[in-house]
């Protein structure tokens, strides 16, 4: 046998391992830039492509006070990215026989207000009950630890947002009722639920309850950015049972990729169901399957969740069409700071999600892309015109913090030009993408406005 009958194998070898290594280069370079850019005190990361783990890794401290870097095993909060192991635990009861989707929750929880007859598990999975958030509201503080009874009664004093079905409004009031019925239908406590049914299966030894009170080997320190310091971050926390309190390492988020990837963790009914976008009343499809958000990047199929607690982001996405899984898990509080983490390395392995990739349409609201232009170039100045912008929209662009990021926008450079990208219809008012150039950076900004021209929502998806 001839030697150039192995030269050329070899040769794929050695190409391969080039371009597995300017990958993890280049996201160890980028992770770094946000470790700085971003103030982030620690950040871990998971890539896995085509079922292989090609980046696992932990970067900056997991406590500052202590110089504790993080590692593999280090334990963060996960947030909403619980949600989809909450909808896991829902699925596995309705393989049990024990819970229907389209039952009304009054079958499993007892003293349900008249208001909530008509709402079903289904609706609590898809954040379509109406059922109202209790973010931001009083009497749900963790040290207060409802039983269900108390919980539903903090609650039921609010009226419904909407008719169940008819649109959604994000809810964390109807992933911790979720976690009630699964501790109503199994009689044990979510926890141990959780635990018995899909953490120990799954080989996750360090996933568990965010509580205070429970002593975790490896917790990274939660911090937030404030304005030009790092502070710990508020110790008030709210009881997010069912909707963001677990605790994981990216090594066991790893092993639940594996688990959605095998064939063995839920049937395969119940997984369509898990990734099935919700359809309303009116026809029209959700963003939202069951503890997922289900959306295209590029053309490309995209389903994942981003979690935010105070102190911690977290972020898990699945770009179906490419086989690419990137995984974050950071302990600095800035919003949606785990999924644009997320986002930037996904490119590393997937270039066609690139912004660079995109190719520009005719806009569908005449003139809005020099709007835009206009408002993030007054913005970066600090001499922002109220006149269009929302009132609402003008109060949240004017707080310290909004104008803390927008110094670090401004430093990257001036806005170039503005190309409209395509168009979301899946809400209840259509929004408008734009990327925009500024400096060596590109921006992905998403655009509402109300019916009076004005722009009623202004933020940034992506950078790279």
């Amino acid at each position: 046998m001839s030697k150039s009958r192995f030269r050329f194998p070899f040769r794929i070898l050695i190409t391969l391992v080039l371009v597995a290594t300017v990958h993890a280069d280049q996201v160890d370079d980028y992770v770094r830039t946000v470790l700085a850019e971003r103030h982030a005190p620690g950040i871990a990361v998971a890539v896995i492509k085509n079922g292989k783990v090609v980046k696992l890794r932990g970067y900056g401290l997991a406590s500052v006070e202590f110089g504790v870097p993080v590692t593999t095993e280090t334990v963060f909060e996960i947030g909403s990215v619980s949600k989809q192991m909450t909808a896991a635990a829902i699925l596995l009861l309705v393989e049990d026989g024990k819970v229907s989707l389209d039952a009304p929750i009054s079958t499993y929880i007892v003293n349900i207000p008249d208001a909530w007859k008509g709402v079903t598990v289904r609706h609590l999975l898809t954040h379509t009950s109406g059922v109202k958030s209790y973010t931001g509201l009083d009497g749900f503080e963790l040290w207060r630890r409802l039983k269900t009874e108390d919980f539903i009664h903090n609650l039921s004093s609010h009226p419904l947002e909407f008719t169940p079905g008819e649109r959604n409004i994000y809810s964390n009031s109807g992933y911790t009722l979720l976690g009630h019925i699964i501790q109503t239908v199994s009689g044990k406590p979510y926890m141990q639920f959780m635990r018995e049914r899909i953490f120990t299966p799954l080989g996750m030894t360090k996933t568990a309850d965010r509580d205070p009170q429970f002593i975790i080997p490896n917790r990274a320190v939660g911090y937030e950015w404030s304005i030009d310091r790092l502070t710990g971050r508020d110790g008030n926390l709210t009881d997010l049972m069912g909707a963001g309190s677990i605790v994981s390492t990216i090594s066991d988020m790893v092993k639940w990729d594996a688990a959605l990837n095998g064939k063995n963790f839920l049937k395969p009914e119940s997984r369509a169901e898990w990734w099935k976008q919700y359809i309303f009343t009116n026809g029209k499809p959700s963003v939202y399957g069951f503890g997922w958000r289900i959306s295209e990047i590029r053309g490309r199929k995209l389903i994942g969740h981003t979690g935010q607690t105070a102190g911690f982001g977290a972020a898990n996405f699945r770009y179906v069409d490419d086989g690419v899984t990137v995984i974050v898990l950071t302990n600095l509080g800035e919003i949606g700071l785990g999924g644009q983490i997320a986002t930037r390395i996904a490119k590393f392995y997937a270039p066609a999600l690139s912004l660079k990739a995109v190719i520009g349409k005719p806009e569908p609201v005449a003139g809005l892309g020099e709007k835009l232009l206009a408002v993030l170039r007054a913005r970066n100045e600090g001499t922002l015109d109220p006149a269009p912008l929302t009132p609402q929209l003008m109060r949240s662009l004017s707080t310290e913090r909004a104008k803390a990021n927008y110094r670090r926008i401004a430093s990257l450079g001036a806005p170039a030009n503005a190309i409209f990208v395509e168009s979301d219809e899946t809400g209840t008012r259509p929004t408008y993408r734009y990327r925009v150039e500024a400096g060596k950076r590109m921006f992905l900004w998403r655009v509402a406005v109300n019916d009076e021209g004005r722009i009623s929502d202004l933020s940034m998806e992506e950078e790279e």
